[in-house]
């Protein structure tokens, strides 16, 4: 699933993504000691999980599925006929179902009579019927169960579902969708809804004869069925798990292209369909895919499978996008984009979750996870070869050193986290699996891909790849397989260091100390909590690290050292050499603790100029995550950030200004201090946004664009004067029908400075252009997210009700709601909108309780204060939050982690903005 955790874990909240790289040896130079830690005393071994699955006496081989979606009456009927392999006698078939009126089941077996199960047993805590028969089912048999069943079009964004949108006379109108990950494909029918339950699947859709009917494959045939329907019956998909079955029924348009061919060995046709009126806005999409398709086909080494690919755009989906194999599903924002009008950033959005989901048609959908505690398998090496794609095709985009910050920062704030979890993290039953579709498992999961890829280089890495595709296509496999096979292409005992890094929380912190003699530094490594305080028990795990040190006179090979005790020498010049560093180019998952006298040094090479932008942008992440986990003051970092000031790349600025946020949000109730913070982040800001001006020069990079918005945005609502009066005057003329004044990538900044600035005017029109259905959908969403900068406690309120509306998609509500918490004094009022909703929102997403934890971290992680973080806890104390608790867990960690960071360098902070006469 996107890009997801969570494009809406991907999308949503803020729209941040994911992650890093390597591993290795040691050279002639470095003493490092090679030996690995022993695997059995670091708590790396397998947990042993009791897994509640289905009972495997009946497993099931083929589906036949008829489905007749009604969407005037928004209900269904469905028969399925399933083949089954009775592998135990029994008189009993147990399998998934979820909110079904199951009619009538029965058994036929050979040429016997149909059995009909004398009683069909709902569970609905289990989500599970039990189909009783009076006759004993023989082992080894084999039979077609067949099963009657009614069903809702439901508005959950799970299982088959209705969507809502407007035809061009501004009817409400619906189609028809589904959405199985991970498990509510038992919510659109009675199946086996494992992963490791793998079936063929014939369906046929029954259907208005004026709609369009999409399923995994093409169109085998279609008949009349009388009284203005028509039967769509689609070719037998090959063998697959149920979460990746799909089928939609709408008023559709299409555009179509066709592949080269070169590495698929034929040119497969390629679809982008949408509502009608829009079908326009998927050609870049479209033209992504044909092209990806070809790269993944000769970097995998095996052709796509299927006779086509369709993706299409749905406008309520409550992921970012899903890879169903043939039939990519997207929010429209993940797919559509206007030429004229969508930003930079989101048209590369659009690029990075194509590839992402076409990664999936070979990496998850032809090998699959056993199991979801493997769903890093899917998700991190699709982050990791959707990114690589979107480099292939789109280099200009520099998306390696975006992941930095989207990716790898967002994987190492979460994980600093003592209520983080592995890469690979034991699932015991389907409740547990949606709170792992976080940066975890996308963003740490990717750069662990990146780092492994790294070590063994990327010609060994592909070739571990295509064996591990070829051994296990249409099949099951696991870490261990993918493992096994890059060992073999590589010739690295791949298990031996990658363990580590996949079955245990965290990473470490690297502590450097310079030793006598300027020839050498020691390096220690312990692990790193954004709490600080580490107890012994916690800090027992020996990473295996790779150093990577650099020095100005240093080689441009990569170095193969590695880290793998704790404590090391090693030689580096530190006292003839103008600066050094570890982990160059930021390709390690680790931070580092220089002494002083170092940090100096990097800061002089870095207002110098010599430092390459991926380590500039490490050596201030460092920086601001070991001030505000107590390594270091925050009076460090904020010295350090003076050697910014004339930095000219977008990555390096959208770093800085996050560790702003962070350094705002902490200090938001300190009347006297939070002022202070405000004007030094206009002092970086403002000289920025004067030097690129309003107006993009002809030509102009997509990053220089992108850099002028960020510049705009964070100088005008830090106060300037002179940017808040041209946002003004520009908002003015843009409502009055003067649209060029802003481009694509200034109108969010535009309308986050105006309305954070201003009033019920601003805020008024801001949402009016939300409700425009024809702006762009992602300029809709940037409209719609501006509104939460109000300050105004009527305005706020105002928009909480709105958020609620049915002039809000439910995926949507956090885009309502996720700016107010960056104003101090609204968040008291949020944490009580949320509070006096809960039972409201708890209903509406009962089938998605995943996005109850999106809403927590908005409504309540930027607290400070231990009275706020006891207050959250007794109040979730009393409810069932078992399906979004590691979520609430993070929170409050977060909360009382910032309020001791606080309350540590109160007096630091005042002392630095008042010296440097802020």
């Amino acid at each position: 699933m996107s890009t997801g955790p969570v494009w809406k874990r991907r999308l949503a909240v803020t729209l941040a993504l994911l992650i890093v790289p390597l591993i290795a040896m040691l050279v002639v130079a470095w003493r490092v000691d090679k030996s690995l830690p022993d695997m059995t005393s670091v708590a790396t071994q397998d947990a042993v999980e009791e897994r509640e699955l289905l009972p495997t006496n009946v497993t099931p081989t083929h589906y036949d599925l008829l489905l007749a979606p009604n969407l005037e009456a928004l209900t269904y009927t469905g028969e399925v006929r399933i083949k089954v392999h009775i592998n135990e006698e029994t008189s009993e078939i147990v399998l998934h179902s979820n909110e079904l009126d199951l009619l009538k089941a029965s058994l036929i077996m050979g040429d016997a009579a149909p059995l009909q199960a004398s009683r069909i047993e709902l569970k609905k805590e289990d989500e599970t019927a039990h189909l009783h028969f009076e006759q004993t089912l023989a082992a080894g048999s084999k039979a077609t169960l067949f099963v009657s069943f009614h069903g809702v079009l439901n508005d959950l964004m799970v299982g088959f579902y209705r969507s809502k949108y407007k035809d061009a006379q501004g009817a409400e109108k619906f189609m028809a969708t589904t959405q199985f990950e991970p498990t509510d494909a038992r919510r659109a029918f009675p199946c086996w809804d494992e992963p490791m339950q793998k079936a063929t699947f014939g369906v046929t859709l029954r259907v208005s004869e004026g709609l369009t009917a999409l399923s995994n494959m093409d169109v085998a045939e279609t008949t009349n069925a009388g009284d203005g329907l028509k039967e769509v019956r689609f070719n037998i998909t090959p063998v697959m798990s149920t979460y990746l079955l799909a089928f939609v029924v709408g008023e559709l348009e299409f555009i179509e292209a066709h592949t080269s061919g070169k590495h698929n060995g034929r040119a497969i046709p390629c679809r982008v369909y949408t509502t009608p009126g829009k079908s326009a806005q998927g050609q870049f999409a479209l033209d992504v895919a044909v092209q990806v398709l070809e790269y993944f086909a000769d970097v995998f080494g095996i052709a796509y499978a299927l006779p086509k690919l369709d993706q299409i755009a749905i406008g309520d989906f409550e992921a970012g996008a899903m890879e169903n194999w043939g039939l990519v599903t997207y929010r429209e924002v993940a797919l559509l984009v206007d030429a004229a009008s969508t930003s930079s950033r989101a048209r590369q959005q659009v690029a990075y979750v194509v590839s992402h989901e076409l990664a999936h048609q070979w990496f998850g959908n032809l090998v699959t996870m056993e199991w979801w505690s493997e769903l890093w398998l899917n998700e991190g090496f699709a982050t990791w070869v959707g990114t690589l794609a979107v480099d292939h095709v789109f280099p200009e985009y520099h998306i390696w050193t975006q992941f930095l910050v989207d990716d790898l920062q967002r994987a190492l704030a979460l994980d600093a986290l003592r209520s983080s979890h592995p890469i690979q993290v034991p699932v015991r039953r389907s409740a547990e699996i949606s709170q792992i579709f976080d940066a975890i498992s996308y963003s740490k999961g990717g750069s662990a891909i990146r780092m492994l890829s790294s070590y063994i280089g990327l010609d060994n890495f592909f070739r571990g790849v295509r064996a591990y595709l070829q051994k296990h296509k249409y099949a099951n496999a696991s870490t261990q397989d993918l493992w096994r096979a890059l060992s073999d292409a590589s010739g690295v005992d791949v298990n031996e260091f990658m363990a580590i890094w996949t079955r245990t929380i965290g990473y470490p912190i690297l502590t450097v100390d310079e030793l006598p003699g300027g020839t050498q530094i020691q390096v220690r490594q312990n692990r790193y909590l954004s709490a600080g305080a580490v107890n012994d028990d916690e800090d027992q795990v020996l990473w295996w690290v790779p150093l990577r040190v650099a020095t100005p006179d240093s080689d441009t090979q990569r170095t193969t050292d590695v880290l793998t005790t704790r404590n090391a020498t090693v030689d580096v010049p530190v006292g003839t050499a103008k600066w050094y560093k570890l982990n160059q180019d930021t390709v390690g998952i680790y931070r580092v603790k220089y002494p002083p006298g170092a940090v100096a040094n990097l800061a002089t090479a870095i207002a110098a100029g010599e430092l390459e932008v991926n380590d500039r942008i490490g050596i201030i992440a460092d920086a601001a995550a070991l001030a505000s986990s107590g390594h270091s003051n925050t009076s460090d970092f904020l010295t350090l950030l003076r050697a910014y000031r004339n930095e000219t790349e977008l990555v390096v600025w959208q770093e800085i200004s996050q560790r702003l946020d962070v350094l705002q949000s902490v200090w938001a109730d300190e009347a006297d201090v939070i002022d202070k913070i405000r004007a030094l982040t206009q002092s970086l800001f403002s000289p920025l946004a004067k030097r690129l001006g309003w107006d993009a020069a002809s030509g102009e990079d997509s990053l220089i664009s992108r850099l002028r918005a960020l510049a705009i945005r964070y100088a005008g609502c830090s106060g300037d004067s002179a940017v808040i009066a041209e946002t003004q005057r520009r908002f003015a003329a843009f409502f009055g029908g003067d649209r060029s004044v802003f481009n694509t990538d200034t109108l969010r900044a535009a309308f986050v400075v105006a309305v954070r600035a201003g009033g019920r005017d601003e805020f008024t029109k801001v949402q009016e252009y939300y409700l425009d259905a024809a702006n762009p959908v992602d300029q809709q969403l940037a409209a719609l997210s501006s509104m939460g900068f109000a300050t105004d406690p009527e305005l706020l309120d105002e928009l909480f009700a709105f958020a609620l509306s049915d002039r809000v998609r439910n995926q949507d509500v956090h885009q309502a709601i996720m700016a107010v918490n960056t104003y101090g004094p609204s968040r008291t009022r949020l944490w009580q909108w949320y509070r006096d909703n809960y039972a409201l929102l708890a209903t509406r997403y009962r089938a998605s309780m995943s996005y109850m934890g999106i809403l927590v971290r908005l409504s309540v992680a930027e607290f400070t204060g231990s009275a706020r973080a006891n207050e959250v806890e007794a109040f979730f104390a009393a409810l069932n939050t078992s399906k979004f608790q590691r979520v609430i867990d993070q929170s409050l960690e977060k909360i009382r982690s910032n309020t001791r960071w606080l309350e540590k360098d109160r007096a630091d902070v005042a002392a630095w903005l008042a010296s440097n006469a802020y």
